[in-house]
């Protein structure tokens, strides 16, 4: 793994997700397979594309990002296998990132997953 094992998941396509699990009184699952992102361990199936709502880290949603783009740099991030972690939508990040529309951070260690809240130039209050 790299020394960058930064991902951001970017609010205005979070909160949908978060709210869903809140609705649906379920986990969050970060998951890394085709892309990195975040989903509602349960929800509505949307009727076009036959998926569910999905957060993607930026930089890692492979319907907008090359392959070759997104592969390599997810690896060297968060290695080589595929994982779902589960996340408690109970969690206080989530409800910062509601309330104030902040992006959250995910860093990966060796032997752990860190999520914070971060206030990036473009989501200031003005």
């Amino acid at each position: 793994m790299s020394h960058k094992r930064k991902v951001i998941f970017n609010a205005a396509d979070l909160v949908p997700v978060i709210e869903e699990a809140k609705a649906n009184k379920c986990a969050i699952l970060l998951v890394k397979d085709h892309g990195l992102y975040m989903m509602s361990e349960k929800g509505a199936i949307n009727d076009n594309t036959g998926k569910r709502r999905v957060a993607y880290a930026e930089g890692f949603n492979p319907d907008v990002v090359e392959f070759d783009d997104w592969y390599p740099a997810l690896h060297d991030i968060c290695g080589g296998d595929d994982f779902c972690e589960y996340l408690k939508v109970s969690d206080p990040l989530f409800d910062t990132v509601l309330s104030t529309r902040v992006s959250l951070m995910v860093e990966f260690s060796l032997t752990s997953i860190i999520l914070q809240t971060v206030l990036r130039s473009s989501e200031k209050q003005k």
